[in-house]
């Protein structure tokens, strides 16, 4: 009787839970052996072992090593936070906005490394993978940039000498920028991590869209 009565409940909750729970504990381990050791230098005996979990756990989950790097991506919300930036930097002031996105890009990189190092391991990885990240959320970013550009360029200029300047070039360029510190930084590891995102983000844009001297200091 009371077996007939669980069945008609379907599987225990608390099952689901732990199953869940212990998913994450296996991508939260990856994170960080990915980060230390990329993918090809890693093994999952490790990782098993880091998660606390047996390795036939990890392919139950995760039967194959594209599956776990989508799980990654998909974890770490990179499709969720662009239309999160176009919509907050979309509406601000150019200048202010290229900021932010560098302050932000910058301070991620300088707290979490280990992020900027498992999506650069993993996208290299897989080529696929890199297409859809790259459709998904570096093409809206750099369109984003290039907008932001576009409009700074209008209110003030955005002349090189007697050239006008190509914003989509520019917003590239600008990224290009950003991403050094990352490559320097979080991947070969050979330059240290940005001390000072907000200072450094500024040095940055100043770059690109470089201060008045009428205009006094920024605040």
């Amino acid at each position: 009787m009371r077996s007939r009565s669980r069945a008609r409940r379907g599987p225990d909750p608390s099952l689901r839970l732990a199953a869940h729970d212990r998913r994450t504990q296996i991508l939260e381990a990856a994170l960080e052996v990915f980060s230390e050791k990329g993918f090809h230098g890693s093994r999952t005996r490790e990782l098993a072992k880091r998660a606390g979990v047996s390795e036939a756990l990890v392919f139950s989950h995760f039967p194959t090593k594209e599956a776990l790097i989508r799980a990654i991506l998909d974890r770490l919300g990179f499709e969720d936070l662009i239309p999160f930036l176009e919509e907050r930097l979309g509406s601000m002031p150019p200048r202010a906005a290229l900021l932010a996105l560098a302050e932000r890009v910058l301070t991620n990189l300088r707290d979490r490394p280990q992020v900027f190092r498992v999506v650069f391991f993993g996208l290299l990885e897989t080529p696929e993978l890199a297409a859809h990240f790259y459709q998904k959320f570096l093409s809206r970013l750099l369109a984003l940039e290039t907008q932001l550009f576009r409009r700074a360029f209008a209110e003030g200029g955005g002349k090189n000498g007697s050239r006008a300047v190509d914003p989509a070039v520019v917003a590239r360029s600008f990224h290009g920028s950003l991403m050094f510190y990352n490559m320097a930084g979080a991947i070969i590891r050979l330059e240290p991590l940005p001390r000072d995102p907000k200072s450094l983000a500024r040095e940055i844009v100043n770059l690109y869209l470089p201060v008045a001297p009428a205009a006094g200091k920024e605040r």
